[in-house]
């Protein structure tokens, strides 16, 4: 099903990276889809002046650390984005980040399925990096021409590419007020932040092969105490009984909103 949506992307671009902005906007005009960028904030250069002037720590909790200079830089970024669509008042919208690759389908994608997948879910993420913590498949919510959406129980990380609604925009910007993780993770963990959230299956879009701006990330964590094991433990089974919760809220809404709907002959 065709739909006549034009939904608009926001580009996230450091000023160092024109070989990155002239390969996606390239990209983004070839596939018809209109965009702007968005001058990323370099947290490499402006560490000192962020943190003086934003009175937060930027502490990653779960892995007592600091959250390093590209982490913050990244998390402001897509703040600064979301703001632009909250002040534009849009309905939806894309937020994509440079280093963005894109599948073969995603014009079809973009102009058959994406925003009928806004109209189930406030987040739509169609990019996404998978760890052994994370789960490739999910409770499908709806099935299009490219993709289905749907909600999995462990959502794979990675902030390059989602949608996002003018609601959801609000909604991200709040939480996204106690900056105690990367983005990607304060992004996917709908249990935390509470907003309709799920992903495309199969991705439609990846990460291409740049050099990362953002430090590599530290997979390996230190030895935990046995107490913090416990902790963690009885914290990942409350996270997952919200996650299932909150799946079972929404095929409840999908159920209602079916039955509402008048039938095709």
């Amino acid at each position: 099903m065709a739909t006549d949506a034009t939904i608009p992307a926001f580009v996230i671009n450091l000023d160092r990276d024109v070989a990155r902005w002239q390969d996606i906007s390239s990209t983004l005009t070839r596939l018809g889809i209109p965009f702007e960028r968005l001058p990323a904030i370099d947290a490499r250069k402006r560490a000192t002046l962020i943190r003086r002037v934003i009175r937060r720590e930027f502490h990653f909790t779960p892995a007592n650390r600091s959250m390093k200079a590209g982490e913050i830089g990244c998390y402001l970024s897509h703040i600064a984005a979301l703001k632009r669509i909250v002040r534009r008042n849009l309905p939806m919208a894309i937020i994509l980040e440079d280093d963005a690759a894109f599948d073969e389908r995603f014009a079809q994608f973009y102009r058959h399925d994406l925003s009928r997948f806004l109209m189930r879910c406030d987040i739509v993420k169609f990019e996404g990096i998978h760890y052994a913590h994370t789960s490739k498949s999910g409770v499908s919510l709806v099935k299009g021409e490219t993709a289905q959406l749907v909600v999995p129980l462990k959502p794979a990380l990675g902030s390059a590419a989602y949608a996002i609604t003018g609601k959801g925009a609000v909604e991200l910007i709040r939480a996204l007020s106690v900056a105690d993780r990367p983005l990607d993770h304060k992004l996917v963990y709908y249990d935390r932040h509470g907003i309709d959230f799920a992903e495309t299956q199969p991705f439609l879009v990846s990460q291409a092969a740049y050099e990362s701006s953002i430090e590599p990330r530290n997979l390996d964590a230190p030895p935990l105490q046995s107490t913090e094991r416990l902790r963690q433990r009885l914290a990942s089974i409350a996270r997952g009984t919200k996650r299932i919760t909150y799946v079972a809220r929404l095929l409840v809404k999908r159920r209602l909103l079916a039955a509402k709907s008048p039938s095709v002959a």
